[in-house]
């Protein structure tokens, strides 16, 4: 069983059932007035209040002020420095420091699923018996709740959130269990995404190749031989395939197909587990090889996609309906330096895909606004530009064959991953 996991037949919120008993005589007497909360919002709470995070910077399903700034400048965070917290150190990663609170606090901002991810991490400080003790002090269960996804908190009104603070990161065992969940999230989910080897091409397997060349003329019928995205035109045209005016297009160049979940996904059962944590649904990852999960890029645009320097976002036309007339595909600009042709597009403009063939099916939604969440938890984090420097560092080491210790402090993470990778290969 892994560490940190609950026993067989154990409620992950027994603590919090059934409703907390109260020794504060008066607290009968006085109407609370703050809110029921979710287990989302309670971390976020937590989290916004110890790292000085505006907690109302923006509705979450919006990109807040300042998004193209330092992560500070969005989180308008006032004297608490990134990287000296008093309640919480950030965490090395090759030779990198990434701030805890604001991963913590990004990941149940823009989570697909935030209350699943919160539950997770609840149940891990639930073994902390202090932590437990706390909960009952601070905090009330409102409701019945069905599962424990439902679970609501209220603040006690004898308490406000600086104690809550005080209280929780004044065990040490608190800070250590969230360091060590945000790492898992970081090391496990977001560079991975990153890192990701690019789609296969022609260097694979013979059945890989008959794959992924079919993948690629699926998706070159669909958008009509040119990248939605950016408007390049396919070099390589078929003879029978008339080009667009010159006026419509932005560039020409080599096309590709280039999965938006990484082709590896089912592959790696942590990578596996991290997605359907982040996304509450085990469907983003049983159709890699399909036009449903593939943008056609050329390779620069698909090394910037992958750095999370831009997504593409779907929105529903009508929210009573969910079918695959009901979708809007707008561009999401997270970098304000992209290639030429990509920076053409404004953050928010609408895109449109399969012009060319209606039978060929369009990016999935979902899982174009899994990847787009991901992006959001990157840029908002300050994750992206870290793991950014992470592998510049790790690539300059490779080339330059170094060994020694400089190699096993920025590099060690690096070898994981290879090793990782080999064995599903």
């Amino acid at each position: 069983m892994e560490h940190g996991a609950s026993q067989p037949g154990t409620p992950a919120v027994e603590i919090l059932r059934p409703e907390f008993p109260s020794n504060d005589s008066h607290e009968h007497h006085v109407f609370n007035t703050n809110p029921p909360l979710s287990l989302a919002d309670v971390f976020r709470h937590i989290t916004a209040k110890a790292a000085g995070i505006d907690i109302d910077h923006s509705d979450p399903d919006t990109l807040p002020n300042g998004w193209l700034n330092a992560p500070t400048d969005i989180f308008k965070t006032t004297d608490v420095h990134i990287d000296n917290n008093r309640y919480i150190e950030p965490f090395e990663y090759s030779g990198h420091r990434i701030s805890v609170l604001h991963l913590v606090y990004a990941l149940l901002t823009y989570g697909l699923q935030p209350n699943i991810l919160a539950l997770e991490l609840l149940k891990k400080l639930l073994k902390i018996q202090k932590v437990r003790e706390l909960l009952r002090l601070h905090f009330r269960m409102r409701g019945k709740p069905m599962n424990d996804q439902d679970l609501q908190l209220q603040l006690k009104v004898v308490h406000n959130w600086d104690d809550v603070v005080e209280g929780l990161f004044g065990v040490v065992a608190f800070g250590q269990e969230m360091r060590r969940w945000a790492r898992r999230y970081f090391a496990g989910l977001l560079v991975p995404m990153v890192a990701a080897k690019g789609t296969p091409s022609s260097n694979g397997t013979a059945t890989s190749n008959r794959t992924q060349a079919a993948l690629r003329e699926l998706c070159l019928k669909r958008d009509g031989h040119m990248t939605v995205i950016g408007r390049v035109w396919n070099r390589f045209w078929p003879k029978d395939v008339v080009p667009p005016p010159r006026t419509e297009l932005w560039d020409y160049g080599a096309l590709k197909a280039c999965h938006i979940i990484p082709h590896g996904s089912p592959d790696s059962p942590n990578l596996r587990e991290l997605l359907i944590n982040f996304s509450g649904d085990s469907f983003i990852i049983d159709m890699i090889n399909h036009t449903s999960n593939a943008l056609m890029l050329t390779t620069q645009f698909h090394s910037s996609f992958r750095r999370f320097e831009w997504s593409i976002e779907a929105r529903l036309i009508d929210e009573e309906r969910n079918d695959s007339d009901n979708w809007v595909y707008v561009f999401r600009k997270f970098n304000p330096y992209l290639p030429r042709a990509l920076d053409h597009h404004a953050d928010g403009e609408e895109v449109i895909f399969g012009s060319k063939d209606g039978k060929i099916p369009s990016p999935n939604p979902e899982l174009l606004n899994v990847y787009t969440a991901l992006a959001k938890v990157a840029n908002a984090s300050g994750a992206a530009e870290a793991i950014d420097l992470i592998l510049r560092d790790e690539e300059e080491m490779r080339e330059r064959g170094q060994t020694g210790n400089t190699w096993g402090k920025v590099g060690q993470n690096y070898l994981v991953r290879q090793l990782e990778r080999l064995s599903t290969e």
